[in-house]
């Protein structure tokens, strides 16, 4: 069995866009998916882990010449069990396929997992039984 990963991009915080910036506040979240995934990067780990894992991606994205999204997502698809990711798009306002598509040029090479690891080891674990949404 293998999974479609859903949500990998954390409904676009995954993305240069939210690097170095402030903690949100919910009335900047102005979609649910935002505040359901900004709930998610609280549960992980917090706004400064967060950061720190972006800040982690985007020297990784620098190297390949790709984006955050793009490292992001192709971390997912590298992992044995998933088949697919699942990436959404708000059609006419942000579709981002010449970006998405960018995913199947470039690899993660040992160095790169050797960045990421550390940081995502840093963060709780969201399938822990004590930590499931109830």
């Amino acid at each position: 069995m293998t999974l479609l990963a859903y949500g990998a991009l954390l409904g676009g915080l995954l993305s240069e866009k939210y690097l170095g910036r402030a903690e949100p506040r919910r009335p900047e979240l102005n979609t649910a998916s935002l505040q359901k995934y900004k709930n998610m990067i609280d549960a992980w780990g917090g706004w400064t882990l967060f950061q720190e894992l972006l800040a982690t991606l985007k020297q990784i994205a620098d190297k390949h010449r790709v984006s955050i999204a793009n490292v992001g997502v192709r971390y997912i698809l590298d992992r044995p069990a998933v088949a697919g990711v699942i990436i959404g798009a708000r059609l006419g306002i942000a579709e981002h396929v010449t970006d998405n598509a960018r995913v199947f040029g470039f690899a993660l090479d040992a160095g790169d997992l050797a960045m990421i690891e550390p940081v995502l080891a840093k963060s709780h674990d969201l399938d822990a039984p004590d930590r499931r949404l109830r």
